[in-house]
């Protein structure tokens, strides 16, 4: 399995999202039949931005939970935090790691089932 810190996949889905997503549209624009008609496009194109800017959100949220948790860490060690809010703050950390790893893991998953389809 591959290690990484939730920051440097939030930066490199960020990095790597407008070109993919402005490609996307454009081959979609190119290609689709129905972007004659508009409506079904104009669907489909809000539905990708608002899961996109979903997506976007709630990485940064998730981001600055443990940016958070790092600092009142931090703070406690110099003490100047409380443990309980070292611990709120750790439990907090925790399960947004967790939740980001389902959600990798559902991912990933979709991605292996989609590949099994044959063509």
């Amino acid at each position: 399995m591959i290690e990484m810190s939730v920051g440097r996949v939030a930066a490199a889905y960020a990095a790597n999202r407008s070109p993919i997503a402005g490609g996307l549209a454009e081959t979609q624009a190119a290609t689709s039949p129905l972007s004659a008609a508009g409506q079904p496009d104009a669907v489909a194109a809000s539905a990708e931005s608002d899961f996109g800017g979903f997506l976007d959100k709630s990485i940064s949220q998730a981001v600055d939970t443990l940016k958070e948790s790092e600092r009142v860490s931090l703070a406690a060690v110099s003490g100047k935090a409380s443990a309980q809010d070292v611990v709120r703050s750790v439990l907090a950390a925790e399960m947004t790691v967790q939740s980001v790893v389902a959600i990798r893991d559902k991912m990933v998953q979709a991605y292996q089932e989609i590949m099994r389809i044959a063509v």
